[in-house]
């Protein structure tokens, strides 16, 4: 079983410049080849005989204008041709287009290899770099298969690392559970918890708002005396700042969604949600703000690999299912109900419902139907 570990990592002056030009190197290298595919490509059609530019890294860096290739590590861009190669094949598998250009302003710095990799400890071996201090040991076992260095937009590192690592299969347990998504509540589970949804954005809101008006003063007064932004010290301060909030964003939901989806998936053998369709919900605009906050797409994304890790089983029902709709006592049918009405009496049974509960309920049971 293969299994990544990312860990923050702290390189010294000098291992930041070689990570700096590695990550040029690999944007270069992967806007220079899609430069020449599509180049290739539109040729091509205009004229059958066209002969194709295969320009690799290995005479790319022979030229004397690309001689400050040599100055990184090879399998980076191997990598990077590797990379742009699937992509580029995908182009005409699906209505994407052609893949796209990095830019230095905006693209992700990273960069993926495996030659010379070690680890001891708390530091780590990358062949050009050295040994490079890490925030943790690695927590696998098992044979290194890559590593990928990476900087965020607030500027700290980290380490990727891929491990083929022993089976984290778990002993079965007999507890199964339903889960109804929604958004006054994370989650609530047929057992009748209630998980309350923490709005990280919402929380955080006002904050970045004032962050972000500060950078918006700052980008004015760069424009007014016609400065360029790399040399604006305090639009680059302004800057980091914001990353900084939404990075603490980002932290809060993914350590809140990991830890939720472990507990559930070491407790439960069988975990059955809806199958909803995000994107279509995104699309009423007075909720988008609150449903992408939400994530549920990533909870059940992270339910799903640690199931299988596990060997637990995740079921997902019908998104059309009427799961609101059904009395979980008697399995009467009582109709739609307006989003206002939280509790309903069944007109079958009589009995007192809690519509998130219910609702729960029902998945679990649809969920188990369909494994019988």
């Amino acid at each position: 079983m293969k299994k990544a570990h990312k860990i923050r990592v702290y390189p010294n002056h000098r291992q930041e410049i070689q990570l700096q030009k590695t990550f040029g190197c690999v944007r270069f290298y992967w806007n220079f080849l899609l430069d020449q595919r599509i180049t290739n490509y539109k040729m091509k059609e205009e004229n059958a005989e066209y002969k194709e530019d295969k320009t690799t890294y290995a005479a790319l860096k022979k030229l004397e204008e690309y001689a400050w290739l040599k100055e990184v590590e090879a399998q980076p861009l191997s990598q990077t041709n590797m990379d742009l190669n699937k992509a580029y094949n995908n182009t005409f598998k699906s209505n994407f287009g052609f893949p796209k250009f990095k830019s230095k302003k905006y693209s992700k710095k990273s960069y993926r290899t495996a030659a010379g990799m070690k680890v001891n400890n708390n530091y780590f071996y990358i062949s050009k770099v050295g040994w490079v201090k890490m925030a943790e040991t690695l927590r696998f076992n098992g044979k290194l298969m890559n590593v990928t260095i990476s900087q965020s937009k607030s500027g700290k590192y980290f380490a990727t690392f891929l491990v083929d690592t022993e089976n984290f299969k778990k002993e079965p347990v007999t507890d199964t559970i339903g889960l109804d998504l929604g958004l006054t509540h994370f989650c609530i589970t047929s057992t009748g918890e209630k998980i309350d949804n923490k709005n990280f954005y919402r929380s955080l809101g006002k904050c970045l708002v004032a962050e972000q008006r500060k950078l918006s003063r700052r980008l004015e007064v760069a424009k007014k005396h016609n400065r360029k932004l790399d040399e604006c010290k305090n639009y680059q301060k302004q800057k980091l700042k914001v990353a900084r909030v939404h990075e603490k964003i980002s932290n809060q939901r993914s350590d809140f969604l990991h830890k939720l989806s472990s507990r559930l998936t070491d407790e439960n053998q069988v975990i059955c949600v809806e199958d909803l369709n995000v994107k279509g919900m995104v699309k009423n605009h007075k909720l988008a703000k609150s449903i992408v906050d939400v994530s549920w797409s990533e909870f059940v994304r992270q339910l799903a690999y640690k199931c299988e890790w596990k060997g637990r089983k995740l079921v997902k029902i019908d998104r059309f299912y009427p799961s609101s709709q059904i009395c979980s006592s008697c399995s009467h049918k009582d109709g739609k109900k307006a989003l206002d009405i939280r509790e309903w009496t069944c007109s079958n049974c009589g009995t007192h419902h809690d519509r998130d509960i219910n609702a729960s309920i029902n998945i679990r049971t649809e969920g188990l139907s369909g494994i019988a």
